[in-house]
């Protein structure tokens, strides 16, 4: 040991620094016990873990649901374009010229 130390333990000398509350060794199993009937009413750390996998299901379900309407859309507005585009190019072209174009044979 060191020299600090001996010099501190001859000023203490055997007095004892700590305290124990009465009885505390005779009350010590009881608590103890009722300590853990307090935990086993606690529920389980599974449905704790449940409520969170609930939780990332929903969100998952939220966002494919959205995610596929969003696709579903977004198809729709580009068919509705194509049709559009397709009047759009037949409103360009002069009556006479259709006519033309399905009278006329291809038989060379």
């Amino acid at each position: 040991m060191t020299e600090n130390s001996e010099i501190l333990l001859e000023k203490i000398g055997n007095r004892m620094p700590f305290v124990v509350p009465e009885n505390y060794f005779s009350r010590f199993a009881d608590e103890f016990l009722s300590l853990i009937a307090a935990q086993e009413n606690r529920p389980a750390k599974f449905f704790a873990l449940r409520r969170w996998y609930a939780v990332a299901a929903a969100v998952a379900l939220l966002f494919s649901v959205g995610f596929m309407s969003y696709r579903f859309l977004e198809n729709r507005q580009i068919a509705e374009n194509q049709e559009n585009y397709d009047t759009y190019l037949m409103s360009q072209i002069d009556n006479n010229n259709l006519m033309e174009y399905y009278f006329t044979s291809y038989d060379e």
